[in-house]
């Protein structure tokens, strides 16, 4: 597993001890080359954090703010249990598409369009 779980199932000593070599090969090239951007010590500590959560989450706070709101999520995956809690919130929900998890890398013209469309609240 690449994701902040897998990465996060090591610990410090593990994963700066060749753990990262084995996500490295497991992300493949793509994946790597923007992982790679950060220091092994603050990736592996970000994906710890990611994994541990906020207080409140990010879907608590959508829930609890007045102004408009957008969620963008990959048109390919699966519907999340939030998705009918936030859009009976007034969030709107915008499914991008020919992309994965990370949607400004995978359709950065789709993730572009529709960053304006929210910023300009239409």
């Amino acid at each position: 597993m690449t994701g902040s779980r897998g990465i996060a199932a090591y610990t410090d000593e593990e994963f700066l001890d060749g753990g990262w070599e084995e996500v490295r090969e497991a992300a493949g090239a793509h994946w790597w080359s923007t992982m790679r951007l950060a220091g092994l010590e603050a990736l592996h500590r970000s994906a710890v954090h990611l994994v541990r959560g906020t207080e409140p989450t990010i879907r608590e706070l959508l829930l609890n703010v007045t102004i408009p709101r957008t969620c963008m999520r990959s048109e390919d995956d699966e519907p999340f249990a939030a998705e009918t809690q936030l859009v009976d919130a007034g969030v709107a929900l915008v499914p991008i598409p020919n992309c994965g998890h990370n949607i400004m890398l995978g359709n950065a013209d789709a993730f572009a369009r529709e960053t304006a469309r929210a910023l300009q609240g239409t």
